[in-house]
């Protein structure tokens, strides 16, 4: 009997077709840029309401749950502690001309780290509402995990 092993380290596949990304454009100690990539959305024969303001529901394009529309957008991440982050649009219309946007929950892949370990930027969901003063939209309690915590769905 012939018995062959192998001692070879074997390369993590490197996944390159993520749906949903953040790209780095500029990092300072302050903040750090991203181009922001997601799918959002769905038919509004499927919705039920995917936004509720002053107790009444309805249906918003290209908002809330769903893969309908791909959204891109600029934003500034800030570090408020630990793993704990606020993003802020740089672009005031990009997701929206309304005054609020329904962002259902999203993992976002970021990198591979000096380890080769997958990095993803998680959205939990929210419905934001855009500063009056800054036009711009803030999105809170963004963390980074090892692999996506949220469907995408």
């Amino acid at each position: 009997m012939l018995s062959l092993f192998s001692c070879q380290k074997t390369e993590k596949a490197q996944n390159t077709n993520h749906e949903s990304t953040a790209v780095l454009i500029d990092e300072t100690a302050k903040n750090t840029n991203y181009l922001l990539f997601f799918q959002t959305g769905h038919q509004a024969s499927e919705c039920k309401g995917c936004v509720t303001m002053n107790g009444i529901s309805f249906h918003m394009e290209c908002m809330g749950p769903g893969n309908a529309c791909l959204n891109s957008s600029l934003m500034s991440l800030v570090q408020i502690s630990g793993n704990n982050y606020t993003a802020t649009t740089l672009d005031s219309t990009a997701l929206t001309n309304e005054d609020f946007f329904n962002m259902p929950s999203r993992s976002l892949f970021v990198e591979y780290d000096e380890k080769n370990n997958e990095v993803w930027l998680n959205i939990p969901a929210q419905l934001v509402f855009r500063d009056s003063t800054t036009q711009q939209f803030t999105f809170t309690n963004l963390f980074y995990s090892n692999s996506a915590v949220y469907a995408n769905d």
